[in-house]
């Protein structure tokens, strides 16, 4: 009874910490409605929206195929996208948006105590940190920095999985190029 809400049609527990933010020139009911369109037409399937309470989640779903996934919620590839749209001062909203996995299967804790925060590499992540970017970009707070997005997973020749990158953007490992000396083919 007592997680219970009764005024809000939102959950009673709190984004992940790590969830992408972003803070915008809207009100609550229109930051979450923007919001849902812009996640809806970059392909994550936002089956939820309560634009009176600044909240959206979509169902479980493969991040390859945005198909809603019904089996045993387990890995990094199948996720779940929920939206906080909070009041920042007048007519602003700060938005935190969710992208959780579950990694791990204990049947003893309560379903929310095993989600994640889905790597920043994970598909989804990158699209939804895209997302609240290109948001904040065009409803800006006026005197606030242009938020900076990080530079998109680079791949390896040989494979399908992103390769870290260092803080300048090269892939991780790469061996840095040394100048050749003067009068040297």
């Amino acid at each position: 009874m007592a997680s219970c809400q009764p005024y809000t049609k939102r959950p009673a527990f709190a984004p992940l910490p790590s969830a992408a933010e972003a803070v915008v020139d809207l009100e609550i009911p229109k930051a979450t409605e923007l919001l849902a369109e812009a996640l809806q037409s970059d392909s994550i399937p936002v089956n939820r929206v309560e634009t009176r309470d600044g909240y959206l989640e979509t169902e479980w779903f493969d991040a390859r195929t945005g198909a809603v996934f019904t089996g045993r919620i387990l890995g990094d590839s199948i996720v779940r996208v929920r939206g906080w749209v909070n009041a920042y001062g007048h007519a602003r909203s700060s938005m935190r948006v969710e992208t959780a996995i579950r990694l791990m299967a204990n049947p003893s804790l309560p379903p929310r105590e095993l989600d994640r925060q889905a790597p920043p590499d994970n598909p989804v992540a990158v699209r939804v940190a895209k997302v609240l970017a290109d948001m904040a970009r065009r409803y800006p707070v006026p005197g606030a920095e242009p938020p900076k997005v990080a530079p998109p997973p680079t791949l390896a020749a040989d494979s399908t999985k992103a390769v870290p990158a260092d803080s300048a953007g090269k892939p991780a490992g790469a061996k840095p190029v040394k100048p050749r000396p003067p009068g040297a083919p």
